[in-house]
């Protein structure tokens, strides 16, 4: 009853907060209307890459945890995808880990402690990279330094953080996996998993953390990821033909995903669009012009979202297939 309760509490004050932001835009909402459509198809692109990405490197992933077995990239997406549509009506990052984590439990007799870990180790990483780039974000965003000068320190701390996980890549995930233990003892905790999970013998099920090539590639990909979750923001500028252009939102990513992360209405509704509505006017973008980019943002990615999902379970290979591929 209390988790139902806070659910709708949740949903309530998602509501009332995009309400307030679409009567504070109310009068410019017309200019959704006038989106050029091309750049919406890269919207799509961007999202579909994203996905792939993010499957990609949750392949990794799942291998660093001992999991023997090559899961089909097909049905990874797949579960990706459901877990961003699960992720429209819950919060993001709890529908994501969830859904993930569940459909390999699920669908692949994989341990909820290794298939948990492969989650966190995926997400570890985009947090590790849009905290890497965070730095300059915020130095654009409050107009302490240029374009130019942003975008070149985005290299070189890009680059500084790629240098660091080739050389001491051992010891970055030693202290993720030491950092998943104490969050995977406090879950296991919870009154609902205490008397299902033993989380003594799912965390010897572990197997020691990943080499150094492991961490590059996670970390590339992770950057892959960023490249496309920024091309997505700068697609509905270009849509809306925004005086701020694509290079001004590669550095108002970063800045704008860590707002992200401390939302906690489903989809993020409401908390995500005040807080960039506010990142959006300090980069420069007229105030009449942002409730239509969000409002076409979210339009955009949600429709994105269904229908990948929809065409994701064309990819998918039921863990029957597998063994019977695999045989006897």
């Amino acid at each position: 009853m209390n988790s139902l309760l806070g659910k709708r509490v949740l949903w309530v004050a998602a509501a009332m907060l995009m309400a307030a932001l679409l009567y504070w835009g109310r009068h410019d909402l017309g200019k959704i209307a006038t989106l050029s459509p091309l750049p919406l198809v890269l919207c799509f692109i961007c999202t579909a890459g994203i996905a792939i990405s993010s499957a990609l490197k949750w392949k990794v992933s799942i291998g660093s945890t001992g999991e023997r077995r090559s899961l089909p990239l097909g049905s990874l997406i797949h579960y990706f995808m459901i877990g961003r549509v699960l992720g429209l009506v819950v919060p993001m990052d709890v529908g994501d880990f969830a859904a993930r984590t569940a459909s390999l439990k699920m669908d692949h007799s994989i341990p909820i402690g290794r298939a948990s870990y492969s989650v966190y180790l995926d997400r570890a990483f985009d947090v590790v990279v849009a905290g890497i780039l965070l730095v300059p974000s915020i130095l654009f965003i409050v107009g302490n330094v240029s374009v130019g000068v942003g975008i070149a320190i985005y290299c070189l701390a890009f680059l500084a953080g790629l240098t660091c996980f080739v050389f001491f890549g051992k010891q970055t995930t030693d202290l993720l996996h030491v950092l998943f233990h104490l969050i995977f003892k406090a879950v296991c905790r919870i009154p609902g998993l205490r008397n299902k999970v033993d989380a003594d013998a799912e965390r010897a099920m572990l197997a020691a953390p990943s080499s150094s090539s492991v961490a590059r590639r996670l970390y590339l990909l992770s950057g892959l990821k960023f490249l496309f979750t920024a091309t997505r923001f700068a697609s509905i500028a270009l849509a809306m033909r925004l005086a701020v252009g694509a290079v001004e939102m590669l550095l108002f990513a970063p800045g704008a995903q860590f707002a992200a992360v401390f939302s906690f209405t489903p989809g993020g509704m409401g908390i995500v669009d005040w807080s960039w509505s506010g990142l959006l006017y300090k980069i420069g973008v007229d105030r009449h012009d942002i409730v239509p980019y969000l409002v076409s943002l979210r339009l955009a990615t949600w429709v994105s979202v269904l229908v990948l999902a929809g065409l994701s379970r064309l990819v998918y290979r039921k863990p029957s297939d597998e063994r019977a591929q695999a045989g006897p």
